[in-house]
């Protein structure tokens, strides 16, 4: 008789490498038992005692209002979420979908190696009627990297969707990881209960002492972030558009020159802005991204139009048009570019220094390098430079100031780039960048001095 011949998946599964390489299923240690015979997942080895404090919920051990139901998993990509349109475009759906974003509080200590934490998020519904759904309940681990000692309170926010809306109660917990540094929470435990707590200065960001009893669900754009101000992006984006028409308009003005033709072509160049900073986002993140904009792109688009018009004839001479709409781009960016700072998007670096300003990006919050407000710092000196040249020798004659001012901010730009928190997508991105402004401003520099 012929030996039996064995089965390859069977190996595969038996085999103990393949075994600790499968995804485990992470369980709410508040939920139910599984079922005998049911599969469970391998116990964890022995860790450190963890540090326990609810997030925006009553302690662990308060009574519910019904039992816990064994946690949701995870929404399978393309699963519309919950309470969505199936027939809604996933980014719609994602903004409308209720869910929770609680966030646990710790201290870095003041010296060490920077470190990582893993934090435990687990939760269930209170207003539950009838019998327990799996989206009553949940649990979530979030491991963040890159916490520097030293750097003052530091809040690390989950995002929990795939959940029924309502009441809930939260409890978050450290984790100890296999050589990771112990932590504790903030405020430290004995801490005046109606103390005020702030992270450093110059922000003035709250620390609650106590946690609330309950949270309630709400959408991504009504959602709660230490830091984070979600309607302030496009309010200080189109002020900055605003402002940015405006100063032209009175720039051609004192140059008694006509408006129209020359500000129809500004606004195109803000729409192929907006359409250049969304297409070189999605370049730059290899299409797996599309949530946000580049302003490198966005003035690569703008410009690529302004100098079309420029040599199309926008109405008035094409030196005139170029330098009043050099000024009014540099200082609408000046005003637009610290909306990233306050929505949570291209920050920087944590960073331990005085000079870091505490920020987050709607998961870590800290202490970072502020490279939104330095690239609007940057923006704003060359814009005014450039304006005061326009001023004083007139738009025909200040044409190609225009090329050295938007050359001068993507050199700057690119040392500022070395500040942010992502990584570089192309490492010789930032010199090819860097090279070719730096040509463009050594031949505006000599076509001004001419």
């Amino acid at each position: 008789m012929p030996p039996a011949r064995k089965s390859k998946k069977g190996n595969r599964r038996g085999n103990p490498a393949a075994r600790a390489a499968q995804q485990r299923p992470v369980r709410d240690p508040d939920s139910p038992a599984a079922p005998a015979g049911a599969p469970t997942s391998a116990p964890r080895p022995a860790a450190a005692p963890t540090l326990t404090r609810p997030a925006s919920a009553v302690p662990a051990s308060a009574p519910s209002a019904a039992p816990a139901a064994a946690p949701s998993a995870p929404a399978e990509s393309g699963t519309p979420p919950v309470g969505t349109d199936d027939d809604m475009p996933e980014w719609a759906a994602k903004a409308v979908e209720q869910l929770l974003t609680p966030t646990y509080w710790l201290d870095p200590g003041e010296g060490g190696e920077p470190f990582s934490a893993t934090v435990r998020f687990s939760g269930r519904r209170t207003d539950v009627t009838g019998k327990p759904e799996p989206r009553d309940s949940f649990a979530q681990e979030e491991t963040v990297d890159g916490i520097i000692p030293g750097s003052g309170p530091v809040a690390i926010t989950a995002e929990v969707r795939g959940i029924n809306p309502g009441d809930w109660t939260v409890t978050t917990r450290s984790v100890a990881r296999v050589g990771g540094r112990p932590y504790r929470v903030y405020p430290p435990p004995g801490h005046d209960p109606n103390g005020t707590y702030r992270v450093p200065p110059p922000r003035r960001v709250g620390i609650p002492a106590e946690s609330a009893a309950t949270t309630h669900t709400s959408s991504l754009l009504r959602s709660k972030v230490p830091g984070i101000i979600r309607f302030a992006y496009a309010p200080i984006v189109s002020l900055g558009v605003l402002v940015g028409l405006i100063l032209e308009a009175l720039l051609l003005s004192h140059g008694h020159y006509a408006l129209f033709r020359p500000m129809l072509f500004s606004v195109i160049a803000i729409v192929a802005g907006v359409i250049g900073g969304k297409g070189w986002y999605v370049a730059v993140h290899r299409g797996k991204k599309f949530d946000g904009w580049c302003i490198q792109g966005f003035v690569a688009g703008a410009a690529v139009v302004v100098a079309a018009a420029a040599l199309a004839g926008p109405g008035i001479p094409a030196g005139a048009y170029l330098a009043a709409a050099a000024p009014a781009l540099l200082i609408g960016m000046a005003i637009g570019r610290p909306a990233c700072f306050w929505a949570g998007c291209c920050t920087g670096r944590p960073v331990a220094a005085r000079w870091g300003i505490w920020s987050s990006d709607r998961r870590l919050g800290c202490r970072r390098a502020p490279a939104q407000l330095l690239e609007a710092l940057s923006a704003l000196i060359t814009g005014v430079a450039v304006l005061a040249v326009v001023l004083a020798d007139g738009l025909a004659r200040s044409g190609p100031v225009a090329v050295v001012g938007l050359a001068a901010y993507t050199v700057a730009r690119q040392f500022i780039l070395g500040l942010r928190a992502e990584p570089r997508v192309w490492r010789y991105g930032r010199r090819v960048t860097g090279t070719i402004a730096a040509l463009a401003l050594i031949a505006g520099i000599v076509l001004l001095v001419k």
